[in-house]
């Protein structure tokens, strides 16, 4: 049951992270005000994300869904802790190179460490023998 929450969350960031870095491809004039605002450059308007950003976007976008396969892979608590401590690397390196695209990493350690709060309730559960 855990390894099907852990394989959940990694398809629900990877596709995130997927739509993310197709909305990155776009000029910024597509989904930004720039053009509007005065002190923004014109020629930044008409450039995209990943133009400006590179491969550091889509790495910062993909890693976290990554590493959520961790847990699925091997479902140890202490494997998942693992990877908590490595996602808190990973956005501190992103949001240092790339800025606010590591946020989202935020929103899936929140996640993450519910689910390895379920490690203990599961096997609790499944140690607990059934009333005859």
């Amino acid at each position: 049951m855990i390894r099907a929450a852990w394989l959940l969350l990694a398809l629900a960031v990877g596709g995130f992270a997927m739509i993310a870095t197709y909305v990155a491809s776009w000029p910024q004039s597509q989904f930004t005000s720039c053009e509007i605002d005065p002190a923004s450059d014109p020629a930044a308007c008409t450039e995209s994300l990943l133009d400006q950003g590179g491969a550091g976007y889509v790495a910062a976008m993909m890693v976290p869904a990554v590493l959520c396969t961790v847990p699925a892979l091997i479902p140890r608590r202490n494997g998942a802790w693992a990877t908590v401590a490595a996602l808190i690397t990973a956005a501190i390196i992103a949001f240092a190179t790339v800025g606010g695209v590591a946020m989202m990493c935020i929103a899936t350690q929140v996640v993450e460490v519910l689910l390895i709060g379920d490690h203990s309730r599961m096997k609790s559960e499944a140690d607990t023998p059934y009333p005859t």
